[in-house]
């Protein structure tokens, strides 16, 4: 079996390693110093293509594989982990959910601007006694408000 990346990852592989050394490392530090998001640089991933990369082109995607979406990350975080991530959390976390589990209207109205890169989708994990901990969380019945007190 063959694992060698294809001509059109080799392309996407280049493609990425260089938008994220042109655009993203001249302001990696100053962005993590100030905790700054990087809303430009996020636009800039849309207008090629990267925040919707696994989703097809119907729902404003590129329609690659998760190989093609790997490269991606893994260039990204060559430069820049936070960004990485970030591109990481709104395919995966944000936009899969909706492309998965949503309805057509859901996808249109939502899944088509994330993918595109025009919005950018969070997803929140958190629990009174867990925090973010994903694994720390609560097994028991849900409850329907947090206490004020």
């Amino acid at each position: 079996m063959d694992f060698s990346f294809n001509e059109d990852q080799q392309l996407t592989r280049k493609m990425v390693r260089e938008f994220a050394e042109a655009e993203i490392a001249p302001h990696s530090a100053r962005l993590d110093e100030d905790q700054e998001f990087p809303f430009e640089i996020f636009r800039k991933l849309g207008e090629l293509g990267l925040t919707g990369v696994v989703f097809p082109a119907e729902y404003g995607g590129s329609g690659l594989s998760m190989v093609d979406y790997a490269i991606v990350v893994e260039e990204l975080a060559r430069v820049d982990p936070g960004v990485a991530l970030s591109v990481a959390a709104h395919n995966s976390l944000a936009c899969n959910h909706i492309y998965l589990a949503g309805t057509e209207e859901q996808k249109q109205r939502y899944l088509v601007p994330l993918a595109k890169g025009e919005k950018i989708g969070t997803w929140s994990l958190t629990e009174p006694t867990a925090g973010s901990d994903a694994g720390g969380r609560r097994r028991g019945p849900r409850r329907t408000a947090i206490p004020t007190s």
